[in-house]
């Protein structure tokens, strides 16, 4: 049977009222939180493609041989234990043949080549690819840091040069300086996107 103490039956009433309430406001900070958090990184992703249309006008606009990497101009972010892709693009204004040259200069260049599966064990970096006329060829690298790598930067310099009909090279633009940012994603941001 079914008692009726109006007390104890509005003290029910109230607790679930306030639970209903709780998880409520609960889920809405939750999906704020993420929202907030995914939509940075998605930001961050727009603004990653919006460099590449940017990088892909310039090849667009300049004339002759052009040559532009990730990371001359502004330090790249890096994540430890991730996989991330570093590399330059080739614009060729006529079927040319790129030899690229990556060196590591870092203060902990022996560990940093032990980083990047490509890398002699000298810490060098080295490819050739074969661009035609007005297209963009890419050579890359991949870096691998240690999940508990220090927060620091890497430099590595890049060269270029092109061969020419009688396969002797000439360099294409100066040496360049490419600077990679190791920054770690947070526990949060690597478990709710």
């Amino acid at each position: 049977m079914i008692t009726k103490n109006k007390k104890g039956f509005e003290m029910s009433i109230n607790t679930i009222v306030i639970l209903v309430i709780a998880v409520t406001m609960l889920i809405l900070g939750i999906v704020l939180v993420k929202t907030i958090m995914c939509g940075a990184m998605n930001l961050a992703a727009s603004t990653n493609e919006g460099a590449q249309a940017q990088i892909d006008k310039l090849f667009g606009e300049e004339k002759g041989d052009v040559v532009s990497c990730m990371g001359i101009s502004t330090p790249i972010d890096i994540i430890p234990g991730e996989y991330n892709i570093i590399g330059c693009g080739f614009k060729a204004s006529s079927t040319a043949n790129y030899v690229y040259t990556y060196t590591i200069l870092s203060a902990n260049k022996n560990t940093v080549k032990t980083w990047i599966p490509e890398a002699d064990a000298s810490g060098v970096i080295k490819g050739e690819i074969t661009v035609p006329a007005g297209q963009i060829g890419y050579g890359t690298f991949t870096i691998k840091p240690d999940d508990f790598a220090d927060e620091e930067l890497i430099t590595i310099k890049l060269t270029v040069s092109r061969k020419d009909a009688g396969g002797v090279l000439k360099p294409v633009a100066a040496d360049q300086t490419i600077r990679l940012n190791i920054k770690r994603a947070s526990f949060i941001q690597k478990g709710v996107c």
